[in-house]
């Protein structure tokens, strides 16, 4: 398991997927460097009094991320149809991810407060 310690070591592990695809231009690569933006903003906003707030919308980017890269293999998809899906799904992806059905409850955990 990789801990990242920087924004570059994050950042490395999508780029080189998304620079290994060919999906490096048009929509799809507009709406990482649009959600990669929005992380920065939210990273730079975080203080003690805005963490709670911030946290769960950089939960989301991060789901966001992680399924555009898992779907982007996929060629039966375009650029627009894996954004739509990423838009529908990510809220729920980390709960899938640790094996709860989408009708169960998740334990209450930070990891699961996506927004």
């Amino acid at each position: 398991m990789t801990v990242f310690t920087s924004k570059t070591e994050y950042l490395d592990g999508f780029q080189k997927k998304f620079a290994e695809s060919h999906r490096a231009n048009g929509a799809l690569a507009a709406y990482v460097e649009k959600q990669l933006a929005l992380l920065d903003e939210l990273v730079a906003a975080i203080s003690p009094e805005t963490f709670w707030a911030i946290t769960p919308d950089i939960l989301g980017i991060d789901a966001k991320l992680v399924l555009v890269t898992e779907m982007m293999r996929f060629d039966d998809f375009s650029d627009n149809e894996i954004i739509r899906i990423v838009e529908n799904d990510y809220r729920f992806y980390l709960k899938e991810l640790c094996g709860y059905n989408l009708g169960t409850k998740a334990k209450h955990s930070l990891v699961f407060n996506v927004r």
